[in-house]
Formats: structure tokens, C-alpha cells, sequence
């Protein structure tokens, strides 16, 4: 637990994603405000072998223990740190195996449910931004799912995890498992309707529609524009179809786009656990991220 009269403590968290695997180290002071100091990345897509042939190759599982001893090796001494899995890990048929042969390295892996991820974004969006109100959508969108909770006046009404992600995705999507949400989303009020969106593949999306010059206003931290002026079929990402058939039936009067995520959300979780006691991010300047390279056969094997 942090004391009050402690020093800083740092801590870090590892997201095991379908696309990536990152790792965040923060700083948690004595006033339970949480700073980002570092991130790191390696682009070692589980994704791309698990929703193919349903399993975690050897070369993989070669170069994941690898990457999480560079990470561990980049942490300063005794650092707290967490390590969690998403969906392709878990919808791996050797995902038990897998699990065991990193344990023999030490690595202990939590692999998170669908929901679970939910919960994690959605309590990080809530700590960071409390005096959002009216009715809110939050989607994160990953390589194997996307993740949605849906808000009314700070009151949490629902929560759901689908299959649909950009490595699964392919040129076209099937996206029967969101046209069967319009009944949800029917049921609550239109005013004040806004999406907040996170994940790699939605900063990618909102990067294209930038580079196009439309774009409604900019704030420290996250990205705001308006949904009237995006012209939402030309940003031809892998991403854009699955939010362009979000916003058209969310019809958001603004659509708000976040650069903190799950691995941050599993960061704010670790510091509570902690701490004991509810923390709050505190977003600063944009953190540069350190990339850890992989031969390119495992990359995506």
C-alpha cells in the first residue's frame, strides 16, 4: 500500500493485445495522482495466427517471452507490474500451454474476459473525465474485439464485448453483431448523445480523417470533433467501416476520441489496488513510445 508520507511509486502495466503487446510505467504520488513516464511497444500480432489457425505458433510464444524479458529488463528495480491478455490470447486452443511456459519464466498472465476489458476502459473514462454528461457510448476497438459500454447521466446502463476487430475484420467486415444493438440503443434518450472512442485502431481512423484536414476543435488530451462535418466513407482504414456503421447508428452529436486506453486502464487498476483508494490520471505531455523490435518472421507468423 502507498503510505502518505511515501516517495513516488512506479508501476507499470502489460497489455497483451491481437495487434501489440505495450507496456505503460507510471508514476503514482502520495495525492494518488497517476503520471505516465514511459511506454513501450513491439508489434507481435497474436491476432493474425490465433484468428487464423486458432493457435499461438511456437515462434510466437518464442517472441512473446522475449518481449516481456525486454520490458522487465526496461523497468527499474522491484517496479510493481501487472501482465494481462485480451482476446486472442484467450480464444487460443494452446492458451494453457502457453500460459505455462511463460509461468516457467515467471511471467504470470491474467487473461482478461471481454467484459472485463469493458469495465477496465469504462472506469478509467468515468476517473479521467466525471463531468461528461448526458447520454455516452464508449467503444474501444481492437485487433480481435470491440468493447462497449453505454452511460446515461454518469449511471452505467450496459455493457457488451463482440467479436469484431480490425485483424478479423477483413476487407469486409461482418457487422450483424452491431445491427443487432440498434433495439439497445433505441431504448435511450437522443439528446446529448456523445461516442468516445480508444484503441490503436481508433486513433488510426481519427489520424486519416486529420490528415484530411476536418476536424471540429482539439483539447489536452483527447481529440473532439463534431459528427456533422466528418466525412466518415473516405477514411479508407480497416477501422472505418466498423465506426462508420457506429456513428450511424449512435448518431452522436460528437464523437470524442481518447489517447489513453486499456493499458492504461489496467495501470489505474494496479494503482488502486495499491493505493487502497480511488486514483486519478493526470494526462500531460504526449509520452513518445519505445519500439522493441522482433525479427520479422514472428512478427506476424
Amino acid at each position: 500500500m502507498l503510505r502518505p508520507s511515501s516517495p513516488v511509486q512506479q508501476l507499470a502495466a502489460v497489455d497483451i493485445g491481437s495487434k501489440a503487446v505495450r507496456m505503460v510505467l507510471g508514476n503514482l504520488n502520495c495525492e494518488r495522482h497517476l503520471h505516465i513516464q514511459q511506454r513501450w511497444r513491439s508489434f507481435l500480432s497474436l491476432g493474425t495466427s490465433v484468428f487464423r489457425a486458432q493457435s499461438i505458433p511456437a515462434a510466437q510464444i518464442i517472441a512473446l517471452q522475449q518481449v516481456l524479458q525486454s520490458f522487465q529488463t526496461a523497468l527499474p528495480q522491484d517496479t510493481p507490474w501487472s501482465i494481462s491478455a485480451t482476446s486472442a490470447f484467450r480464444e487460443a486452443k494452446n492458451r494453457v500451454e502457453v500460459h505455462q511456459e511463460l509461468a516457467k519464466h515467471g511471467f504470470q498472465i491474467r487473461v482478461l474476459t471481454g467484459l472485463e476489458e469493458a469495465k477496465l476502459i469504462h472506469h478509467l473514462f468515468r476517473q479521467q473525465w466525471p463531468e461528461l454528461s448526458g447520454t455516452t457510448l464508449h467503444a474501444d476497438l481492437g485487433g480481435g474485439s470491440l468493447e462497449l459500454s453505454l452511460e446515461q447521466d454518469a449511471q452505467l446502463l450496459w455493457q457488451d464485448s463482440l467479436p469484431l476487430g480490425v485483424l478479423r475484420a477483413g476487407k469486409r467486415p461482418n457487422l450483424s453483431s452491431l445491427d443487432a444493438l440498434e433495439e439497445t440503443f433505441a431504448k435511450v434518450s437522443l439528446n446529448q448523445r456523445q461516442l468516445v472512442v480508444s484503441g490503436g485502431s481508433a486513433r488510426e481512423w481519427a489520424e486519416r480523417l486529420v490528415s484530411e484536414g476536418i476536424f471540429g476543435a482539439h483539447e489536452p488530451g483527447r481529440s473532439i470533433f463534431e459528427y456533422q462535418f466528418l466525412p466518415l466513407k473516405k477514411a479508407k482504414t480497416s477501422s472505418a467501416s466498423i465506426f462508420s456503421r457506429l456513428i450511424e447508428m449512435w448518431r452522436p452529436e460528437q464523437v470524442i476520441l481518447s489517447r489513453i486506453g486499456l493499458k492504461e486502464g489496467l495501470l489505474l487498476e494496479l494503482a488502486e489496488q495499491l493505493s487502497n483508494e480511488e486514483c486519478r490520471f493526470c494526462l500531460g505531455e504526449e509520452v513518445p513510445v519505445l519500439q522493441v523490435n522482433l525479427t520479422q518472421g514472428v512478427i506476424g507468423n
